[in-house]
C-alpha cells in the first residue's frame, strides 16, 4: 500500500519509494545519509518548503524536479515548470503520474492584510497517482474548492498548524470533504504546530488519520 511506503522527514516534507526510484515532496532539513532522488516536487518557494541546499544534497545525475514557475526558474538541472490544474504528461519516474492543485490562503492573512499564500502567486500541491493508488500533499493552503478535485484519494497530506495554513479543525474539515482512505497530519513540529494539533485533527477528521514518526535519515 502506497501508506506504507510514506515517509515523512518532518514539517511538510516526505519520502516515497516507487520500486527502486525514490520521490520527495518539499524536502526541508533532509537527515544526512538520505538516498538520492529521482523526483523532487516543491510547492511554493518559501525557504521551509523550497530548500536550495536540500535540493543540491538529493541531487544526482537524472534527478528531476517540478515547482511553479517562480521555483523552476531559480534552480538548474533537468527541471519541469507546473502550475495548478496542469498533468504532467510524460512520467519523470516510471508509475508516478503528477498533477498539480492550487494551494492558496482565503483568511490566513499579514498585518497589511494581504493572504500569505495568495492565489494569484500560482503556487501549488500535488495529486500524484502511484501506480495506480491517489496521494494529494495539499501544500500550504486554507480549504478550498479546488480540494473537491482529489476526493477519494487513498492518503492525503494537510497541514494543522495554523497561522499560515489550516487550523486542525479546519484541517479536519478539509478530510471530511476529501474523504480519503487515509489522512496525515503535515506541518507541525518544526516551526509551527505541536503534537496537540496533530491529534485534534486525528480526533476531528472522521476518517482514518496516521501520526507519523519523522525518520531518522
Amino acid at each position: 500500500m502506497l501508506i506504507d511506503s510514506l515517509e515523512w522527514l518532518g514539517h511538510s516534507g516526505f519520502r516515497i519509494r516507487v520500486g527502486r526510484a525514490v520521490v520527495y515532496l518539499d524536502p526541508y532539513r533532509v537527515p544526512d545519509g538520505a538516498p538520492p532522488a529521482d523526483l523532487i516536487l516543491v510547492t511554493h518557494g518559501h525557504y521551509d518548503h523550497f530548500s536550495p541546499q536540500d535540493i543540491e544534497r538529493l541531487s544526482a545525475r537524472g534527478t528531476w524536479l517540478v515547482g511553479p514557475a517562480a521555483v523552476a526558474e531559480r534552480v538548474g538541472g533537468q527541471v519541469h515548470s507546473i502550475a495548478p490544474g496542469e498533468l504532467l504528461e510524460d512520467e519523470l519516474v516510471r508509475g508516478v503520474h503528477v498533477r498539480a492543485i492550487a494551494a492558496y490562503n482565503t483568511s490566513k492573512r499579514d498585518a497589511d492584510g494581504n493572504p500569505f499564500h495568495p492565489r494569484a502567486a500560482g503556487w501549488v500541491g500535488y495529486e500524484l497517482n502511484v501506480r495506480g493508488e491517489r496521494l494529494y500533499h495539499s501544500g500550504d493552503t486554507d480549504v478550498i474548492p479546488e480540494m473537491d478535485s482529489v476526493t477519494g484519494v487513498d492518503v492525503a497530506l494537510l497541514p494543522v498548524s495554523g497561522v499560515y495554513v489550516m487550523t486542525a479543525s479546519e484541517a479536519a474539515e478539509a478530510a471530511r470533504r476529501i474523504q480519503p482512505r487515509v489522512a496525515v497530519p503535515m506541518h507541525w513540529g518544526q516551526h509551527l504546530g505541536s503534537e496537540r494539533d496533530a491529534r485534534t485533527f486525528a480526533e476531528r477528521a472522521g476518517v482514518e488519520v496516521r501520526i507519523l514518526t519523522k525518520v531518522a535519515s
